[in-house]
């Protein structure tokens, strides 16, 4: 995903809630008849074989995709329509926005499309599964091996409780190809200037930023006036000081889960002090994510904080990747979903498959983006490869923790603006985690 499709998913969410509420109100149980039926989807034992798809004969598989899917699926369409030749795909393409504002009421029509991508988090995912709209995976993800080896971790985001009101664990309802991972950018001419290495602690990066700041640098270049920026460098300080699963057990929405940890009091005080030392310089709530970056690019500062959707907009050869955990902070992207009305159950089920292989794991990195299948997958590109290799070292860490946006449809924007009075000195940092725990409480209740 690009950086706007990547980090507006906690704001857009909060867009289509009303009209989903409408749709959901007359969604029925499947199987129960009406606009919600289901076709009969019995669990699957084995892989799916051509021979099965072809079975089902001449097949059209509609499906609805974010368009940033469309370089990714010029590969893999035609691919699979070479395997299974009696399947016609037709995909259509969306833009981010509207995609997670339609695609609860398109599933819950009578024309829902075979499979379709949603969006972590309640207002979409968690609307599909109330409903009662997707089908569930844990015979898919068992048969084909997604529970072991490498992705396995990923599938995380895509569990949900039968209630669909927390997720991250229970049963399976999607899958995600694409990975993303966060770390610290750094620019090499001017580490090797200031005599330094490329940190691998919090330790590490804090002696490094005094040394910046010292010989008249900006140590970290930030642009925050869409109030995500500042959630990245917190999320990543944050995960070294508590333990990843509890980050990750609160932002899906846990029973009894609590922000007010004494590691994210921790994070927030770091941020305020990074802020008041100047490590940000000045005038970063009125300078864009994108603005940022293209500054950093052209030699603005000495680290960046980001996620791998920003290495596309640096040199290979000036910049590197570090992180301050053993991989990093990272997630999946919008999951793929197959239609509890799907009468092609066979052949949605061996697309998604597709989607979870090595091949489509190259294909995935050649057009820019990083899978969660990362087996026999490399980049000649140097930057590249460092990411993958970051993203590889947080799946075996288990620091895939997700978004804290994630956690509520309004997190990103009260959690953001939290985090800019934090910086200014206006609050404390335990005001701070009381403000984000009380939203989180409040969506919760």
């Amino acid at each position: 995903m690009t950086s706007q499709r990547a980090r507006r998913r906690g704001l857009l969410a909060a867009l289509p809630v009303l009209g989903l509420a409408v749709a959901l109100a007359g969604c029925s149980a499947p199987g129960a008849g009406g606009s919600g039926a289901s076709a009969d989807q019995p669990d699957i034992t084995k892989k799916v074989t051509a021979a099965a798809v072809a079975d089902g004969g001449d097949t059209t598989l509609t499906m609805w995709a974010d368009v940033a899917e469309k370089p990714l699926m010029q590969k893999l369409v035609p691919a699979y329509e070479k395997q299974y030749p009696n399947v016609d795909v037709k995909i259509t393409y969306k833009s981010f926005d509207d995609l997670i504002a339609t695609v609860v009421n398109a599933a819950n029509s009578s024309n829902a499309p075979d499979v379709f991508q949603g969006n972590i988090g309640y207002a979409v995912d968690g609307a599909l599964v109330k409903g009662k709209l997707v089908r569930p995976l844990d015979d898919v993800a068992e048969v084909y091996g997604w529970t072991t080896g490498t992705g396995a971790s990923t599938l995380g985001p895509a569990k949900w409780n039968a209630a669909g009101t927390a997720f991250g664990s229970g049963t399976l309802y999607g899958m995600s190809p694409i990975s993303e991972v966060q770390g610290i950018y750094y620019n090499k001419e001017k580490l090797d200037a200031l005599g330094l290495q490329p940190p691998t602690s919090i330790d590490e990066l804090e002696t490094d930023l005094a040394k910046a700041e010292q010989a008249g640098e900006q140590p970290i270049m930030l642009g925050n006036s869409d109030q995500y920026a500042a959630t990245h460098v917190f999320s990543d300080i944050a995960a070294t000081k508590q333990q990843p699963k509890d980050i990750a057990t609160w932002i899906g929405g846990e029973s009894g889960a609590t922000f007010e940890t004494d590691g994210n009091e921790e994070a927030a005080q770091t941020m305020r002090d990074w802020a008041q030392k100047g490590y940000f310089g000045s005038g970063y709530d009125g300078l864009s994510n994108e603005d940022a970056i293209a500054r950093f690019a052209k030699g603005d500062g000495v680290f960046f904080v980001g996620g791998s959707w920003n290495g596309a907009s640096l040199d290979s050869d000036g910049f590197g990747l570090g992180s301050l955990t053993s991989g990093g902070v990272g997630a999946t992207a919008s999951p793929w979903h197959v239609s509890a009305k799907s009468e092609h159950q066979d052949a949605a089920i061996a697309f998604l498959a597709m989607l979870h292989t090595p091949e489509t794991g190259q294909w995935i990195l050649d057009t820019g983006r990083l899978p969660v299948v990362t087996d026999g997958v490399s980049s000649k590109d140097p930057l590249q490869e460092q990411t993958l290799t970051a993203l590889k070292d947080t799946i075996a860490a288990g620091t895939q923790v997700g978004y804290y946006d994630w956690s509520t449809t309004d997190m990103l924007t009260k959690m953001g603006g939290a985090l800019q009075e934090v910086m200014a000195g206006r609050t404390t940092p335990s005001a701070f985690t009381e403000t984000v725990q009380a939203t989180w409480a409040k969506a919760h209740s």
